[in-house]
C-alpha cells in the first residue's frame, strides 16, 4: 500500500519532465542533447559582446559625471576596453586622461621635449604629422608642424589659430582635449578609434554596437557640436571652413570609445563676432573656389568672370546646416533598418537644403528633432548625453 500511495502521490511534472530529457527514441536524444551544447557554447562566445551591450542599454547615460569630493570625474563605457573609464574633469590649464585620479597641469616644454614618439597614427594631416607617445605611461597624441613643407608653411597661421581656440574654447568639451604645447608641437588625448571617415569599418569590428540608435546618435553628438559652436556664448559663432567634401569634413572628427564624435581639427575655424545684433560675417576661400552641391550655395562663386577670393560675398554659419542632412546620412549609412528613420527626418532635412540661408533651421532645431526621432521612431529608453547640457569646471 505504501508504495502504491507514493507511485499515485508522484508529480505529474516529473513525469512530463522524463520524457523531455529521456525521450525514447535514440535520435531525438540526440538531438536534443546538441541543441542544449549549441545554446551553452553561443551564450559562452558571445558573452563578451551581450554584456557590454546590456550595460549600455541599462545606464540611462553613455557619459556619466561623478562627484569625490571637490573633483568631477566624467565616466564612459568604452567599446574597446569593455570596460567601464573614468576620468578627472579639469578647468582651465589643466588637463585629466582616463585612469588619473587628478588633473595636472599642461605639459611643458620641457616634459614635451621628453616624449618618444612610437610611429604614425591614422591619416596624417595636410599641415601636420601626427605621432603616437606616452605620458607617465597614459598613451597620448604628439602633432607638428611640417616645418619645411610648403603645407606647414601655408597653413601656419591656422595651426596656431587652433591652438589658440584649443586652449581658450569656453566649452573645451566639445573639441580634442588639449594635454600640452610648445612652439608648433600640440600634445593631446587619445581617441584609438580614430576619425568619423572610417566608421564603417568600425561597425565591423565593434557589430554589437552598429544599430540604428547608435548611428543617429552620432548625428545627435555632431549636430550638438553645432550648436555648441554656434551657440555665441562668449560673444563668438565658430565656423568650420575646412570642409570643402564630406570626406574631409569627417576627418575632423574623431570617434570617441563610446561612439561619440569631437572636434579634433580646428585649424580652419572661422569666427563671426558677435555685437548685439550686429555680425562680422565671414567666408572660406582657402580651398579657393568651391564647386558641386556638398557646399552650401552662398559658398559657390555667383558671378561669370573668372574666381577672385576678395570679391566672394561674405555668409554665416548657415552654411553648416546646409550640410547637416549628407553628414547625418552619412552615418546612417545604407542598412534597410534606417529607413524609417530617414524618413522621419526628411522634413527637417528639406528645410536644411533651403537655397535662402535665413529660412533653414538653426542647430538646436535640428538637434531637438534628432533626439525625438530618436525617441518615437527608433524607441530607444536611452536618455542622451548633450554636450551643450554640459557645464564645464
Amino acid at each position: 500500500m505504501r508504495n502504491s500511495r507514493e507511485s499515485s502521490s508522484f508529480p505529474m511534472f516529473s513525469k512530463l519532465s522524463l520524457h523531455l530529457f529521456y525521450p525514447k527514441r535514440q535520435w531525438i536524444r540526440a538531438l536534443f542533447y546538441l541543441c542544449i551544447i549549441m545554446y551553452v557554447g553561443l551564450c559562452y562566445v558571445s558573452r563578451k559582446h551581450l554584456l557590454p551591450l546590456a550595460r549600455m542599454l541599462t545606464n540611462n547615460k553613455t557619459i556619466r559625471e561623478v562627484d569625490n569630493e571637490h573633483l568631477k570625474f566624467t565616466c564612459i563605457w568604452s567599446v574597446v576596453d569593455r570596460r567601464e573609464k573614468c576620468k578627472p574633469r579639469c578647468g582651465h590649464g589643466y588637463f585629466g586622461l582616463y585612469g588619473m585620479t587628478k588633473c595636472q597641469p599642461w605639459l611643458s616644454c620641457e616634459e614635451i621635449d621628453q616624449l618618444k614618439m612610437r610611429g604614425g597614427i591614422g591619416h596624417h594631416g595636410y599641415v601636420k604629422e601626427i605621432w603616437r607617445s606616452h605620458w607617465n605611461t597614459f598613451p597620448v597624441v604628439v602633432k607638428k608642424l611640417r616645418r619645411n613643407d610648403i603645407a606647414g608653411i601655408v597653413g601656419k597661421d591656422g595651426y596656431f589659430k587652433g591652438i589658440d581656440l584649443m586652449k581658450n574654447f569656453f566649452q573645451p568639451s566639445v573639441l580634442l582635449q588639449l594635454v600640452g604645447h610648445c612652439n608648433d608641437v600640440i600634445v593631446t588625448e587619445v581617441h584609438p578609434l580614430l576619425d568619423a571617415q572610417d566608421i564603417e569599418n568600425r561597425w565591423k569590428e565593434y557589430p554589437t554596437y552598429n544599430t540604428v540608435s547608435t548611428r543617429l546618435g552620432m548625428c545627435i553628438t555632431y549636430v550638438d557640436i553645432l550648436k555648441v559652436l554656434q551657440s555665441g556664448t562668449d560673444g563668438k559663432i565658430y565656423v568650420q571652413c575646412d570642409a570643402p567634401s564630406l570626406n574631409k569634413l569627417t576627418q575632423q572628427f574623431l570617434i570617441t570609445e563610446d561612439f561619440r564624435l569631437v572636434l579634433s581639427d580646428v585649424d580652419s575655424i572661422e569666427t563671426i563676432l558677435l555685437n548685439g545684433t550686429n555680425r562680422r560675417l565671414i567666408k572660406c576661400t582657402d580651398w579657393g573656389e568651391l564647386h558641386g552641391h556638398f557646399s552650401a550655395p552662398e559658398q559657390l562663386w555667383p558671378y561669370n568672370e573668372s574666381f577672385q577670393a576678395d570679391k566672394m560675398p561674405l555668409y554665416d554659419e548657415k552654411i553648416e546646416i546646409w550640410k547637416i542632412p549628407d553628414v547625418c546620412l552619412f552615418f546612417l549609412g545604407e542598412d534597410p533598418s534606417a529607413f524609417l528613420v530617414k524618413r522621419s527626418l526628411k522634413n527637417i532635412h528639406k528645410q536644411c537644403k533651403n537655397q535662402d540661408p535665413r529660412k533653414r533651421p538653426s542647430a538646436e532645431e535640428v538637434l531637438q528633432v534628432y533626439i525625438r526621432v530618436l525617441r518615437d521612431v527608433v524607441g530607444t529608453t536611452m536618455n542622451v548625453t548633450l554636450y551643450s547640457s554640459q557645464q564645464d569646471n
